[in-house]
């Protein structure tokens, strides 16, 4: 599945990649190995995001250690190992408690979904063969259901965009650094 199958025309697109000198099955695992407690921008930038969410009393024990891919706020869509991982979901997050949970959605329900007042964001990881490694790369995308949603989500992507790139590198340094036996 290609984020092109869920979400085709996104308001919002963020890009990273880098090189792993390590074969897609190795990128894999440590893609799928890696924890919240080896990535210290996430964790921080997560606690600031989500402090009005603890100190509403949601929310509790949602940066314990885990894994970063089982942390993400959308959930898994679809899974082609050790070529690609994707995920989707309706949310809310401009609001300072991070809004109403969203609707449970497969990715047909995800590619439809219109419901005003939420916006659609979906990210993938993909790992590409490249000579003697791999080009592990995420894209972040994200729509609005209606108008009104997208000017409100607009002035919190102008924030929060720099700290989301940031830790999609720090995830693509983490798995390249456990890839290739350095962490």
């Amino acid at each position: 599945m290609e984020l092109d199958d869920v979400l085709p025309r996104p308001e919002h697109v963020t890009r990273q990649a880098r090189f792993v000198a390590a074969p897609p099955a190795v990128v894999w695992e440590a893609l799928h190995d890696v924890r919240l407690s080896v990535l210290p921008v996430t964790l921080a930038l997560s606690a600031v995001r989500f402090l009005p969410v603890v100190l509403s009393g949601r929310g509790v024990g949602q940066l314990h250690d885990r894994p970063f891919l089982d942390a993400l706020p959308v959930p898994l869509l679809a899974s082609d190992p050790p070529s690609a991982v994707v995920f989707g979901g309706a949310l809310q997050a401009w609001r300072p408690t991070g809004g109403d949970d969203g609707p449970a959605l497969d990715a047909e329900q995800f590619r439809r979904f219109t419901q005003r007042g939420w916006v659609m964001a979906a990210m993938d990881f993909r790992l590409t063969p490249r000579g003697n490694g791999t080009e592990l790369s995420s894209e972040t995308r994200v729509m609005s259901t209606d108008a009104e949603t997208r000017r409100r989500f607009d002035r919190y992507w102008r924030l929060v965009r720099p700290g989301s790139s940031a830790i999609r590198w720090e995830v693509l340094t983490a798995v390249e650094l456990r890839a290739t036996g350095r962490l």
